[in-house]
């Protein structure tokens, strides 16, 4: 059992901390997706190194083909989760309430985001449209519900 300053009234509580993700006791949207960044860096470094040193080819230049190729990683994963964290959390604080639908919002801007390099409008919107299916999936397969968890004031 999590042990918690705020009563659950207060706050949702973190699957894994005691800190409140979602509330008025949450962070602000500033620093939740500070947070998305950071991750998203993480696993850039990560995927280069699980999956990226066979896209390097050959040994000379290979410390900048790797260095490249973590840069690349992780910009992609950063601003990917970092546009997930600030559309979810400013729509969480806007509609005042921890539903699908900010994750439904978070997901289809950082999914529109992801593929705003392709010259095709109607993939932008059907990645943008998928990525929010994904996203706000993820919500009803990963929190935890109790009663009455969705609404704060």
């Amino acid at each position: 059992v999590l042990s918690s300053p705020f009563t659950d009234a207060d706050a949702t509580i973190a699957m894994f901390s005691d800190c409140p993700t979602t509330g008025p006791y949450a962070p602000p949207c500033g620093s939740r997706c500070f947070e998305g960044v950071a991750r998203g860096s993480m696993i850039g470094v990560a995927w280069t190194f699980a999956y990226g040193a066979e896209e390097i080819p050959g040994i000379p230049g290979k410390t900048r083909s790797l260095a490249m190729t973590m840069g690349r990683n992780c910009f992609g994963f950063a601003s990917f989760l970092g546009v997930y964290s600030a559309v979810t959390c400013t729509a969480e604080k806007a509609r005042r309430r921890d539903d699908a639908w900010n994750n439904f919002l978070g997901g289809a801007a950082a999914g529109a985001f992801a593929a705003v390099e392709n010259p095709s409008l109607r993939a932008v919107v059907q990645t943008s449209l998928a990525t929010g299916c994904v996203c706000a999936s993820f919500f009803f397969l990963l929190k935890p519900r109790r009663k009455d968890d969705d609404v704060y004031t």
